[in-house]
This record gives C-alpha cells, structure tokens and sequence, in this order.
C-alpha cells in the first residue's frame, strides 16, 4: 500500500512519477503496463490481477517502491487487540461521540474509581472545566496501576487535550500541574481558581458546538487507537491547545519533572 501522502502516476509527457510529501517528484523508468499493474494494486484497485508473466517484475518495481519509502507493509496498520478496554467519563457530549470513533474497542462509560482504573486498558476523562481534584485522584490511581490515560476540557475560550499520560514514559497529570504552576505569574490565583472550578458554586456551561465535539473527539480518537494498536501516538509528550475560532491548535511539550523537583501542591 502507498505511504502516507505518496503517489505514483503517469505524467502529462507520458513518463512515470511518484511524488512525495513535501513537494518532492521523482521521475522513474519502468514498463508503462507493469507500473500500472503496481499503482493499481497499491491503490487497492479491485479486481486487479497480475499476469504470471509479468510477476517477476511487478515485484522488483514493489520492491524498489518500498525501498525508497513509497510503499510500506500493509502489516504496519496494526489493528486494536481484540478486547482492549476503554472506559470514558464525562459530563459533555464528548464521550457519546468517542463511542462512535472507538467501536473496535470495548468501551464502557461512567464514573471512575480505583476498580475501574484497574480492570482497564485505558481511562478517558471529560470535563467540561478543569476538575484538579478529580484529575489528582485519578492520576494517582492510574499510576499505580499502570494504566494510561487522555483527558479533555474547556480553557477560557480553548479547549485543552492531555497530555495522554501512560506511567513511565509520558508526563503524568501531577507534573503537568506542577509545571504550569512554575510557570504561572501568580499560581496561589491560579490553585485558587482552579478550586473555585471544582467547587459547586455556579459556573458558566462550556458551549460544546458539533464542530468541537468533533474535532476533539477525533484528536482523542486517534491518540487512542494508535495507543492501543502500539504505533506512535500523534501527541505522545504534547499537550494540545485547540482554538476554534482561529481553527488553530498548538502543541506544547510537557516533559516530567525532575524525581527531586518540588512540585507545587
């Protein structure tokens, strides 16, 4: 199959090409019926076979192909392991929504204790503000199991995703706190607000529009599914600040603080 953002095709003068991310062509030389026989069945082309005679060489072109990173196994789509857990929590749309993306999953939705924590592959948390409180007592359960975890919520006029904490080799929820409070030009207004969030005092409801519901849910969608099927997670070490207002989103690295570091309580 073609690589990501790559194509073979016959150009306007009748040569043959394949073409690259990045704006990179590259002109090749080959027999006119057996590159079309390879960019037919690449493309998953149905019904396409190949002659016998013409076997051989179908083969070196594949194989020269995949040399050059234009072609790659169909094997590297890894699919979800059969029975993989998610469980999701949340008090927005969101969750619906990720049930519509996960359903090769066995996914279950609802609160989240420690039992829960440890009979699954996976916790998804959404919020619609930021609940500090809970997302601590999670983050604590979770890495004392060893379970991974993704998370989403509302941030000002932003939305704010992870970053995917999975024990020993991303940030976790606690050093991701610490940090921002490090950075925070006045972290005892920032603890304080972020207790006013968790607290029952009336706040204003997070407008979840079908656009945003989408476009998070696809993001957490796709840090899971590549989680599971253990291919590189797209925000592995980030975490992502979506404005759609501007339709933009940025990536911010979050590392985990140092084992002596102090973090902020």
């Amino acid at each position: 199959m073609f690589a990501p953002g790559h194509h073979l095709y016959r150009s306007v003068d009748g040569s043959w090409r394949y073409s690259a991310p990045g704006d990179v062509f590259v002109r090749i030389g080959g027999d006119d019926r057996l590159l079309t026989l390879v960019q037919q069945l690449e493309a998953g082309v149905p019904g396409v076979s190949v002659p016998e005679a013409d076997r051989v060489g179908v083969e070196r072109i594949i194989a020269a192909l995949t040399e050059r990173g234009v072609l790659v196994d169909p094997d590297h789509s890894l699919p979800v392991p059969a029975g993989w857990k998610v469980h999701i929590e949340g008090d927005d749309p969101i969750p619906e929504k990720l049930l519509e993306l996960l359903d090769e999953a066995e996914c279950t939705v609802g609160c989240v204790d420690e039992h829960v924590v440890a009979r699954s592959d996976v916790i998804v948390s959404c919020a619609q503000w930021l609940p500090d409180a809970r997302w601590r007592q999670l983050d604590s359960w979770c890495t004392e199991h060893r379970t991974p975890w993704h998370g989403c919520h509302a941030e000002g006029a932003t939305f704010v995703i992870g970053p995917l904490s999975i024990p020993g080799r991303t940030a976790s929820y606690r050093d991701t706190r610490g940090r921002r409070l490090a950075a925070a030009a006045l972290p005892d207004e920032l603890i304080a607000h972020w207790a006013y969030l968790d607290s029952d005092a009336v706040k204003p409801a997070v407008r979840f529009t079908p656009a945003a519901v989408s476009v998070l849910a696809g993001l957490l969608a796709a840090d899971l599914l590549a989680l599971a099927a253990g291919t590189g997670v797209p925000s592995e070490g980030h975490q992502l600040v979506i404005d759609l207002a501007t339709l933009s989103i940025t990536r911010h690295r979050v590392l985990p603080l140092p084992e002596l570091a102090i973090n902020p309580a």
